[in-house]
């Protein structure tokens, strides 16, 4: 059984102040006695994950700027007063999840709806419409407030980069309010934010299909662009169908936004063909898939975002489509869909665990998926989802001292401690 962590501050007298302090580099954060570093750059050690034993990493102003055996921190950084140092005691450290597709912002519950489904019960409630009617009634600090109760949630659960949707307002109003909420709370949180203008989630129920278009298309998507990274649609039976979403994502891309897409989340349908015909970053849900999809997706650059938590809640996992996707060689994800109606939870660990045991997926390929993979859907490769030089310190200290515990123990949140762009930001105690 591993220890917790040990983490304390150099004071002036205990920094390194060695003669050759020329030769040293400069840290303000040392975690050493890591007994399996999870880097998620093959070149770097042993494995598709780049496995490293006995090792150490250090950073300085949020940056990664040293990593190497645990034996010799101490040689080769000079430690600045009031440096923090962390003893992992052996256990395992994951670069931080990034999160490449979540609803963050919404107001009220739908477990009625939930505990009707999994009684099987017929289909009540209202559904999407029933959050968007909550969400346009909350106002601006309710959802900031709602907000930051799940960035701080997210951080307990080792998540240090996300998405941000927008898609619960429905009007130009409601829509520009989560867009700004998300903007803000993106300045107060350490975690790397990222905005998704997704105004093409459903036709609001008090409009019709051809008037929203045009909302979307000549209001909507122009307004926000200062506001998003990403725009996303949704390319589904009930949803849009694939020509409203080419005119939708057609003009964001003349805008400059990046693409994403939700598609064959609820039926086959042709959503695949159009995210590569477009050059979107990513697309998402692929619970179906035609003949030639995985193979065709391969082939581009699309990052193909799987939802584990959505696709056994939705009793999907049977169709095969995770595994014919990896076995393919298809850029893989694995995000949490954290929303209110198919998937409410924000614990990376349990989609993990549900992508190995109920999408066939192997633990490497889940591990990438959750961090380099999430970061790719999100172009923050360059940033985050690797322990690199260079890159934002982003850690998961681990109870455990191997990643194959992850999926292993189904659902426990196995996150000890997480530092977030070099700050220990949550922990155990």
């Amino acid at each position: 059984m591993k220890s917790s962590p040990q983490i304390s501050r150099t004071s002036p007298d205990t920094a390194n102040y060695s003669i050759e302090r020329e030769y040293l580099i400069e840290a303000d954060l040392v975690v050493h006695g890591i007994g399996q570093l999870v880097t998620c750059e093959p070149t770097q050690g042993e494995g598709p994950l780049g496995l490293l034993e006995h090792a150490a990493v250090a950073a300085r102003d949020g940056q990664i700027v040293w990593v190497g055996p645990t034996s010799r921190w101490q040689g080769r950084l000079e430690l600045v007063p009031d440096a923090v140092i962390v003893d992992a005691h052996g256990g395992c450290v994951l670069p931080g999840f990034v999160d490449a597709h979540s609803h963050l912002l919404w107001t009220g519950s739908r477990a009625d709806e939930f505990a009707a489904r999994v009684r099987g019960q017929p289909y009540w409630g209202g559904g999407i419409m029933r959050t968007v009617r909550s969400t346009r009634a909350a106002g601006a600090e309710a959802l900031l407030q709602a907000g930051r109760k799940r960035l701080r949630s997210y951080l307990r659960h080792g998540v240090t980069a996300l998405e941000a949707k927008s898609g619960f307002g429905l009007t130009a109003a409601s829509e520009e309010t989560l867009l700004r909420t998300g903007a803000r709370l993106a300045e107060e949180t350490p975690q790397r934010l990222v905005t998704t203008f997704y105004g093409a989630h459903v036709v609001p129920e008090d409009t019709t299909a051809q008037d929203y278009m045009h909302e979307l298309l000549e209001d909507m998507i122009p307004r926000f662009r200062p506001l998003a990274t990403f725009c996303d649609a949704w390319c589904d039976p009930g949803a849009f169908d694939t020509d409203q979403c080419r005119r939708v994502l057609s003009r964001a891309l003349g805008l400059g936004y990046q693409l994403k897409l939700h598609a064959s989340q609820l039926a086959p349908g042709s959503g695949p063909r159009l995210a590569v015909e477009l050059g979107a970053t990513s697309v998402d849900h692929l619970n179906y898939l035609r003949d030639g999809d995985a193979r065709l997706l391969a082939e581009s650059s699309v990052v193909c975002v799987i939802c584990p938590g959505t696709t056994t809640s939705l009793k999907l996992a049977g169709e095969g489509s995770a595994r014919a996707l990896a076995a393919a060689g298809c850029q893989l994800a694995v995000a949490t869909d954290y929303n209110p109606g198919t998937c409410c939870s924000e614990n990376m660990c349990l989609m993990i665990g549900l992508a190995c045991q109920e999408l066939g997926l192997a633990p490497e390929e889940a591990i990438r998926g959750a961090t380099i993979g999430g970061a790719r859907a999100l172009r923050l490769q360059r940033q985050c989802g690797s322990v690199r030089l260079g890159k934002r310190c982003d850690l998961l200290l681990m109870d455990a001292e191997s990643y194959l515990e992850i999926p292993y123990r189904l659902g426990v949140n196995l996150v000890e401690t997480t530092i977030c762009l070099g700050r220990v930001a949550s922990g155990r105690g």
